[in-house]
């Protein structure tokens, strides 16, 4: 498998991600909630505001080299109510780095990020049925699909993110990884 970085997008990237962004709206205008119109017509500098980390959205990208080859984007529910979901929104991998890995590493690193942020449950999504290499990918990285109806021609999906237990309850199978201290010998 090649090797690849995955990093939180900055928007230096912007020209990269409108670019591929703009690609994948062409290629699969159904996986994309806007048009290649609506989104071309977007000046950088909104392309660029888009890609500033949040506290409730963060955008990655995936790079062979300095080429930017996948693209996810990981939005937390701002409402108090449902703030423990997120969703997971605008993944495209450029077909000459399908099937190599580059979405898999892409998608666990947005899962990743999602642990990180305590109040985080879940992560949900949205696949067009008919897209079965997404799908694959999407149950390769533990989603499964939800047990709300599907929209159209879209399957939601869901990842119950992994928690640690409350310190000190019985059966304490996992640890508290951000309070881990490993002491220097």
């Amino acid at each position: 498998m090649p090797a690849y970085t995955v990093r939180s997008l900055t928007q230096d990237d912007a020209p990269a991600y409108r670019a591929l962004r703009l690609a994948g709206i062409a290629e699969l205008p159904m996986a994309f909630c806007t048009t290649h119109a609506a989104e071309s017509a977007l000046p950088l500098a909104q392309i660029a505001q888009r890609l500033r980390a949040t506290p409730h959205q963060i955008i990655f990208g995936t790079f062979d080299a300095t080429q930017l080859i996948a693209i996810a984007g990981l939005r937390r529910e701002p409402i108090a109510v449902v703030h423990d979901k997120a969703s997971l929104w605008g993944v495209y991998v450029a077909p000459l780095a399908r099937g190599t890995g580059a979405g898999r590493q892409l998608v666990r690193a947005a899962i990743a990020h999602a642990c990180g942020v305590p109040q985080l449950a879940r992560v949900r999504l949205a696949v067009a049925h008919d897209n079965h290499a997404a799908l694959a990918l999407y149950l390769g990285c533990g989603f499964v699909l939800a047990d709300e109806a599907a929209s159209g021609d879209m399957l939601p999906m869901q990842l119950t993110l992994p928690r640690p237990a409350i310190a000190g309850s019985k059966g304490d199978v996992f640890m508290n990884i951000n309070t881990l201290q490993i002491l220097a010998k």
